[in-house]
């Protein structure tokens, strides 16, 4: 077994390697002791009550005087760059909006004619005359007999309102939507008023706020107020086959009355016996 250690070399004084000493002076003196730091409770007041940088430059303005305060703005706002750090940005906002007006000088704005609004308002005139020349073929072929949704176009005004998703199912809410469907407004706000059924409340909001909208945005409504009632009631057919008085040629009614189902508002758990279960799903239907 064997050992292995660093060994130290020795070295003799009077020998050429031996290591050499360099003696460091310094020219600040020395002392020894411990420093002492005092401090009292006024040290930390100082610099109180002394007026800043900024402060010490406004001090000798007037800022009162309208004049000075007025050269004191433009010296700040409008100086240069050299004494205005928001030069750049006053330069450049003020050849924008210089650029702005001149491109809304009157002798600078595109003027709309017909030759520059073609693209837009006609971009395929070959075919606008092909289907012109084909209505026109239908026209005569039928010799100027119009359909009766194409008069109802004519003569009648429309509206369509939708209400958002309620909590009900599409089975429910069909059926309040097949009673009210043919019906005038006022006929199918009282079948609501008077119904038992839950979503009936909502549905008679949803047709009051369709009733104002259509007096409202379209005009419809105001024949009583414009005095265009008819001298001798007209009698016409419903869908359901009744005949019925028109009194007022602008009465609105309900011509198409539908629902739709939305997104699922939530699930529920459906306990079963023998520890099974289901999951009910929780419906929205908007009409």
């Amino acid at each position: 077994m064997s050992l292995r250690l660093a060994s130290r070399r020795l070295l003799p004084p009077g020998s050429q390697f031996s290591a050499s000493t360099t003696t460091v002076k310094s020219s600040l003196p020395v002392t020894g002791g411990t420093a002492v730091q005092r401090r009292s409770k006024w040290s930390l007041f100082q610099g109180w009550g002394k007026k800043s940088e900024k402060e010490e430059a406004f001090a000798g303005l007037n800022l009162d005087d309208p004049k000075t305060r007025q050269q004191f703005l433009d010296r700040n706002m409008n100086g240069r760059i050299e004494n205005n750090i928001f030069q750049d940005e006053l330069e450049t906002a003020a050849a924008k909006d210089a650029k702005d007006a001149a491109r809304k000088r009157p002798e600078n704005v595109e003027q709309k004619t017909r030759e520059n609004m073609a693209m837009v308002v006609d971009p395929d005139p070959l075919g606008r005359m092909r289907w012109q020349r084909r209505k026109v073929m239908q026209m005569v072929r039928k010799n100027g007999r119009m359909t009766k949704d194409q008069k109802i176009k004519m003569t009648e005004r429309q509206l369509v309102h939708k209400s958002p998703f309620m909590a009900t199912s599409v089975k429910k809410l069909m059926l309040l939507a097949r009673q009210i469907s043919g019906k005038s407004v006022d006929d199918a706000i009282t079948q609501m008023t008077w119904s038992k059924k839950k979503m009936a409340a909502e549905i008679r909001y949803y047709l009051e706020e369709a009733r104002d909208l259509a007096i409202a945005q379209r005009g419809m409504g105001l024949g009583r107020v414009n005095g265009e009632l008819y001298d001798n009631p007209k009698k016409i057919q419903t869908r359901e086959g009744k005949w019925v008085e028109v009194v007022d040629p602008s009465r609105m009614y309900i011509a198409q009355s539908w629902v739709g189902r939305g997104k699922w508002r939530g699930k529920s758990i459906d306990a079963k016996g023998r520890g099974r279960m289901g999951l009910i799903q929780h419906p929205a239907t908007c009409e």
